[in-house]
């Protein structure tokens, strides 16, 4: 039986290490999600980002597979946690547990991660990753226990004892969206760049649009990066005041969750449009695109991250060696005649969580 995990209050504390991520809904469709609870692996419907494992590669049926992080019920979690749960059922694992504290504690979490290394587990996918896990990891590692790392890009050195990642590239959508802008806008203005917080992640989604926008559109201005935050009244206040400061501005992009949201709040206030891209398919994203309040969102691929972190472990455990350590998968430029499949999975997941709560 797949175990539940029962929602809980998000938190603040490490939002800068979410910012990228915020619920990332990504395109995979409602048929999808379905096939993939009942044990029917299928693509995403929207991006084909990635095909997961339809069969197990051996008999899993007897075996455990553990999700270590931590905020269990923070909404970016959520996502990761059913892409691992759905993929782990459809693969056929005897049972496939949530491990994680409540809250942004990483101590905390190693200290479950010593529990599960004490009762047993085959597997392990971690979700983000600390440098305080090192010593955890490297346990696991000598009981031969595969360890796979979702949503963010290392190097083998940084954690012996990792044997791959499935994560996406931030350079390689803060490019798209510099293209995607610099058509829309004819190569000509302003544009601005947010972030929830300096980060190395954010860091490299603003550096790569920058570099790609001085390089194709060498006639618009790109003003430095800004620092937007996470509360959001606060964040359009700033995006207002970039845009008053900024007559000519005409764009924006935004390397955090809640960007989309900011910049539709400012375009309302200001009283023009804004063609911004930002991160993670919510419902409040999904919608700035369809008012055309926004131009797109750029759908970071958490669900698919943690199918194709199970599907790692699993060829592991059944003696398959991963061919290659880094699995970057694309994250998708969303515009409003593709929105469909999206709406359909953040159906599709609420669905889910309102039936298991």
């Amino acid at each position: 039986m797949i175990k539940k995990h029962k929602r809980s209050s998000t938190t603040l504390k490490i939002m800068a290490l979410l910012s990228v991520s915020a619920l990332l809904l990504t395109a995979c469709s409602s048929d999808t999600a379905e096939n993939a609870a009942t044990g029917d692996a299928g693509g995403t419907a929207a991006s084909k980002v990635y095909t997961p494992l339809s069969t197990a590669p051996c008999d899993l049926s007897e075996k455990k597979i553990t999700f270590l992080s931590v905020l269990k019920g923070h909404p970016t979690l959520r996502l990761w946690q059913q892409g691992f749960l759905d993929q782990a059922n459809a693969l056929g694992f005897k049972s496939a547990d949530i491990v994680s504290p409540d809250e942004a504690d990483w101590t905390k979490a190693v200290t479950l991660g010593e529990g599960v290394l004490a009762t047993g587990t085959d597997g392990v996918v971690l979700g983000f990753v600390d440098p305080v896990e090192k010593d955890l990891i490297a346990k696991f590692a000598a009981k031969k226990i595969p360890v796979v790392v979702g949503h963010v890009q290392t190097k083998p050195e940084e954690y012996p004892g990792v044997i791959a990642y499935a994560a996406f590239d931030p350079k390689a959508w803060g490019a798209d969206a510099a293209d995607a802008i610099g058509e829309k806008i004819g190569g000509k203005g302003t544009v601005a760049v947010t972030e929830g917080g300096f980060n190395a992640v954010e860091d490299a989604v603003a550096a790569s649009f920058t570099a790609r926008m001085n390089e194709k559109y060498p006639d618009v201005k790109v003003l430095k990066p800004a620092e937007e935050g996470f509360d959001v009244p606060k964040a359009i206040a700033k995006a207002v005041a970039i845009a008053l400061a900024n007559p000519d501005l005409v764009g924006a992009v935004g390397t955090t969750g809640g960007s989309p949201v900011t910049w539709a709040g400012a375009s309302d206030q200001i009283g023009k449009p804004i063609w911004a891209i930002g991160p993670d398919a919510t419902r409040p994203n999904l919608d700035a695109v369809r008012d055309g309040k926004i131009l797109g969102i750029a759908a970071q691929p958490g669900y698919e991250e943690h199918q194709m972190a199970v599907d790692i472990v699993a060829n592991a455990i059944c003696g398959n060696p991963p061919a290659q350590y880094a699995n970057d998968l694309p994250t998708p430029i969303v515009f409003a005649d593709g929105l469909a499949p999206y709406y359909q999975v953040v159906d599709a997941i609420d669905a889910r969580v309102a039936k298991k709560d």
